[in-house]
């Protein structure tokens, strides 16, 4: 549902929205103080990664940290001369409460699509009926008084779109590198049971999920004998995990039956991409 927009909230937010280029296409990215960018990880590939500002002022970033399980990044840009967004509360969300997203989807610069929240039940993600294309992914999800409120990140099932909470990003921008790599982009998924699993979108290369046989597409549904109830379940066995070793419950992509795998977890690289 399409809402009127104030046009100076745009008008800023535009201006702290940046276009991301890396050996994956483009994407969008947040500004933030200190000459930072938040993103999405799956926005990230490889070193070498540029912004545009809204001015057209092509920089080059380099990634500074980046938490494939949150699908976040965050990128370094020296001489960044933009405008920080400000990060609002997303626990104080209600469904039907007016949003906008800015992006660069299909090459368009600074596009805007508003709608309203149709769903803040999960910490995980905020559900709304803004419109998202490839290039929205990593852009401000804010509300009309242009707090950002998430990191749009894709398009469910009806095409709702899917954003990262701000405390989630906040929590990202505040934690601590475990050391531990599970190797994996996840995503979490309600379950035909009703319980939360997470799903295997893409997979490091000799990482952990990988070595350990796990697939794209697969469902991860608990670690350790305890089932998961949100992304923060899944990131806390990593950290707990003793020998850094994690005995996973699983579904295979199309298939019923539970299965159970042991992941050696690896290394974490500080600088390396999803």
């Amino acid at each position: 549902m399409s809402v009127p927009v104030p046009g100076r909230i745009v008008e800023l937010l535009r201006r702290s929205t940046v276009r991301i280029a890396s050996g994956r296409g483009s994407g969008s990215g947040i500004v933030l103080s200190g000459e930072r960018v938040v993103t999405n990880a799956h926005v990230i590939a490889g070193k070498s990664v540029s912004i545009e500002s809204w001015e057209g002022k092509a920089l080059a970033a380099s990634l500074t940290k980046i938490d494939p399980r949150r699908d976040l990044a965050i990128l370094s840009v020296p001489s960044l001369d933009a405008p920080a967004a400000v990060l609002g509360d997303s626990s104080r969300l209600a469904a039907g409460t007016p949003v906008i997203a800015v992006g660069n989807p299909l090459g368009f610069t600074g596009a805007v699509s508003s709608g309203v929240v149709h769903n803040t039940g999960s910490s995980d993600w905020i559900c709304a009926d803004v419109r998202l294309a490839p290039g929205n992914s990593g852009g401000p999800l804010a509300n009309f008084h242009g707090e950002v409120l998430g990191v749009n990140t894709m398009v469910a099932s009806g095409g709702l779109a899917l954003a990262i909470p701000s405390r989630a990003v906040q929590s990202f921008l505040n934690r601590v590198v475990s050391g531990r790599s599970l190797g994996a982009t996840v995503r979490p998924v309600r379950l035909r049971s009703g319980g939360i699993g997470m799903l295997i979108l893409e997979l490091e290369p000799a990482g952990a999920a990988e070595n350990a046989s796990l697939l794209p597409g697969d469902i991860l549904v608990g670690a350790n004998g305890s089932r998961f109830a949100n992304l923060d379940d899944l990131e806390a066995a990593i950290h707990r995990s003793r020998a850094a070793l994690l005995h996973f419950d699983f579904y295979r992509a199309g298939q019923n039956n539970l299965r159970s795998v042991s992941v050696k977890l690896c290394p974490e690289p500080a600088l390396s991409a999803a």
